[in-house]
């Protein structure tokens, strides 16, 4: 009976405590998504400005929670159900207080900036069908809690810095029907277990680093419309039969990646394809004919690859097809003549870099919707189809690297659509038609590498929406027009080089204010070149080389035009070699951009010394000043080109000897002082400069011995000290030049043995020790130099024999050993 007694009030007890929960339950649920919100909010470190609609919004006194920008709430609890935030320039991390939003069913806050960790208490979301926290910040492991949504049926993670592998659990999600990882840091293979998720509509894991073989899981997921792979280290070949387990596939994504074997001719199954891309990976063969019988298909990237053979017929009879590209492949054959009939539809046609031949076919234009033309890079022969002017929707047109003949069809002024038009390296002759400067739209002009000549159309000039034309390597003539720069307002690269223009370059060309790159080298142009170059305030690059420059200044012996080049901040090439400039470097170099890396200034006549101030150019990496009139010394301040490369001062006056500030230039590889008056001893401490790889200093007055030293440049390939008063012996350390191929000391006072050491240099090409005073035998040891092909050896004391070991020598096409004390038998072979 007492124990009766004990049960009933135990029960009663129970449930009124349960009552009381379920009271206080239904009285603070809604209190307690706001506390969730509000967590969210304070966890929000910045938002944009212009998108700070949380500030005043998200408030408890402002509104009821359900109204709050990005909430919806469910009409039978009144609990929130959905929260979008998405693209509003958050920036934060993610609360654990956001888990007990637990009515939720859709949480999107993609496109904002939030970082850090998923946190495990978002576990607790279980109604949630759809979760996007794509373009964000999100780093650490795809969380392993992501299992225990079992509503889940959207998860979205890509655009994030996710690492680590792809865990197991998602496989629990077995009502998921899109996953998106792409562009994370992801790793390892990609898991078998991805094949049980048999709802799965679209898979993206595009951008990780994946690698591995594609699981055949995979292509047991009948319900898949999606696959997308792309930009991963994906290897492996494909499975013959991988449509027949896919019927609902719709867009297959597998370019950039290392897949390899044949195409499987059973893709032609997927008959719902619309989208397939297998381009840059190691596919071989040939195109399978069976594709034809994709007649949903709008697009087809194959390029990359290593296909061969002929592009299939049955391809050109899918009216479908929007977008065809199989650049950079080894396809043959001609193209139909009347491929375009029976593929109207045809937006982008791109074939270049294969072999293709044959003429181009006529019927192109009647390829309506064509926007993208590229077939350059093959070898199509015969004229440019005239019909081409009929493809009025034309934006880029490619057509270069070829062996097409004849002229350009005037019918081009039609395009008045073309952006690009880009023809290079062909057999095209005669002159640019006038009807080219109709192309009102135009932003980019080549006509490159041709035959071409006359006059350069003033009309190209008056295209204002050009960026860049390039003429160059062409037989055209004449000056340039005389508004050459006042239409070009968006002009930023002029390449003219390598034509026959002449005539003066005049100031009006600097009102293309935006100009980058100007080339008119190898031509013939004449004058001085202009101190309104200056106005380029955006040169890069300024190539005059090779022409008939002059200083004409009477007032100032200086090249005056580099002055006004100090107000070209972004200079970072200037090269003005084999003009006539006659005049001397000014002081004002110092001034010159602190982005120039180049000077190429050889054969102009300039005169005077090297200014100390080009120490000042501090970002330069060569100098060219060779074969000039410079006098005096090397300054010392060179010391201040830190990044320098190449230093050429060969062919002038120089004097004295040279400082040992160069010596501390670590970068320095190519350096040639040939054909001076430099003196004293070859300065010991540029064996320190351990990136040297090319050494001239032939043709001094150098004294003194070789360095031992320059043992130590491991890397050095040519070495040339000839032509100067070098005395003492050979120094066996140059043995340890273990990688040169020229040693030239001919020309001097050197004496003693040679050293057997030098056997040992096997990559050495070119050796010349003639007329000095060396002794004794030619080492038994040569016999080991087989890359030997020039070997000098003349008009010095040496005797002995001639070493039969040198009949290894089977490269060796130069031998002399004349006017020597040698004796013996010539070895027969």
């Amino acid at each position: 009976m007492e124990r009766n007694c004990l049960l009933f009030f135990l029960s009663v007890f129970l449930v009124h405590c349960l009552v009381a929960c379920l009271a206080k339950s239904a009285v603070t649920d809604i209190t307690t998504d706001q506390t969730a919100l509000l967590a969210l909010k304070a966890h929000i470190t910045f938002v944009d400005p212009d998108h700070d609609v949380l500030a005043n919004n998200w408030s408890s006194t402002a509104s009821p929670i359900c109204n709050w920008i990005g909430v919806t709430c469910g009409d039978r609890h009144q609990r929130v159900t959905a929260l979008d935030i998405s693209n509003m320039g958050l920036s934060g991390t993610i609360p654990p207080l956001l888990g007990n939003l637990s009515f939720l069913v859709s949480l999107d806050i993609s496109k904002n900036s939030f970082r850090g960790h998923l946190p495990q208490e978002l576990a607790h979301l279980r109604r949630l069908k759809f979760m996007n926290f794509g373009f964000n910040n999100f780093g650490g492991g795809v969380p392993s809690w992501l299992g225990a949504l079992s509503e889940l049926q959207v998860l979205i993670l890509s655009n994030n810095s996710f690492t680590g592998a792809i865990p197991t659990s998602i496989s629990n999600i077995s009502k998921l029907e899109t996953l998106s990882l792409s562009f994370n840091f992801l790793q390892g293979k990609i898991p078998r277990f991805i094949g049980n998720l048999q709802n799965l509509k679209a898979l993206n894991i595009h951008g990780n680093q994946l690698t591995g073989s594609l699981p055949l899981t995979i292509f047991n997921i009948s319900s898949l419309q999606i696959f997308a792979i792309t930009y991963n280290g994906i290897s492996g070949t494909l499975p013959m039969d991988m449509c027949s387990r896919l019927p609902k596939l719709e867009r297959l994504h597998l370019s950039d990646n290392k897949l390899y074997g044949q195409i499987p001719p059973g893709l032609s199954v997927c008959s719902n394809l619309q989208f397939l891309s297998l381009a840059y990976n190691q596919f071989s063969g040939s195109i399978p004919r069976e594709m034809g019988n994709l007649t949903m298909l709008h697009v087809l990237f194959l390029g990359a690859n290593n296909l061969g053979g002929t592009i299939p017929p049955s391809i050109f009879n899918i009216s479908s097809l929007q977008n065809v590209d199989f650049v950079n492949n080894s396809l043959t054959g001609n193209l139909p003549m009347d491929m375009c009939y029976r593929l109207p539809k045809l937006q982008v046609l791109a074939l270049s870099s294969n072999g293709l031949y044959g003429q181009i076919p006529s019927g192109l234009s009647e390829c309506s919707e064509l926007q993208i033309l590229s077939l350059s890079y093959n070898k199509f022969s015969g004229p440019v189809p005239t019909g081409i002017g009929n493809l009025t929707m034309l934006k880029e047109l490619y057509l270069g690297d070829s062996n097409l003949t004849g002229e350009i069809p005037h019918e081009m002024g039609n395009l008045l659509s073309l952006e690009k038009l880009w023809i290079q390296n062909t057999g095209l002759t005669g002159v640019i038609p006038h009807e080219i400067g109709n192309l009102s739209n135009l932003e980019t002009l080549v006509f490159q590498f041709h035959s071409l000549r006359g006059p350069i159309p003033a009309t190209i000039f008056n295209i204002s929406t050009l960026q860049l034309i390039s003429l160059m390597g062409n037989h055209f003539s004449g000056s340039l027009p005389s508004s050459i720069g006042l239409m070009v307002p968006n002009l930023e690269g002029l390449y003219l080089g390598i034509n026959n223009l002449n005539g003066l370059i005049l100031d009006s060309i600097s009102n293309a204010s935006k100009l980058a790159i100007l080339d008119l080298a190898n031509n013939m142009f004449t004058g001085s070149i202009p101190n309104s170059l200056g106005n380029f305030r955006l040169l890069e690059d300024l190539n005059l080389q090779v022409n008939n420059f002059t200083c004409e200044s009477s007032s100032s012996p200086e090249l005056s035009f580099l002055a006004s080049l100090t107000n070209c901040k972004h200079l970072r090439t200037l090269w003005i070699s084999d003009n006539p400039l006659n005049a001397i470097l000014p002081t004002s170099i110092r001034n010159l951009s602190t982005s120039l890396e180049s000077i190429i200034a050889n054969s102009c006549g300039i005169k005077g010394n090297v200014p100390i101030e080009i120490g000042n150019l501090s970002n330069l990496a060569t100098l060219h000043l060779g074969d000039n009139d410079l006098i005096g010394f090397i300054p010392t301040t060179v010391r201040g080109l830190q990044k320098l490369q190449i230093l050429g001062l060969w062919n002038n006056k120089i004097q004295g000897s040279i400082p040992s500030e160069l010596c501390h230039l670590p970068r320095l590889g190519w350096l040639r002082f040939s054909k001076n008056e430099l003196s004293g001893p070859v300065p010991a401490c540029l064996g320190n400069i351990s990136s040297l790889r090319n050494l001239y200093l032939d043709s001094n007055k150098f004294t003194s011995i070789v360095p031992t030293s320059l043992g130590s440049l491991k890397d050095l390939l040519e070495f040339n000290l000839s032509s100067n008063s070098l005395s003492g012996h050979l120094p066996p350390e140059i043995a340890s030049l273990k990688v040169v191929t020229l040693i030239d000391l001919s020309m001097n006072q050197i004496s003693g043995n040679i050293p057997s050491t030098i056997g040992s240099l096997q990559y050495l090409i070119n050796l010349s020790l003639a007329h000095n005073l060396l002794q004794g035998p030619i080492p038994d040891s040569f016999g080991g130099l087989l890359s030997l092909e020039f070997l000098d050896l003349s008009n010095n004391n040496l005797s002995g024999v001639i070493p039969k070991s040198l009949e290894a020598l089977f490269h060796l096409n130069y031998f002399n050993v004349s006017f020597n004390r040698l004796s013996g038998e010539i070895p027969s072979k």
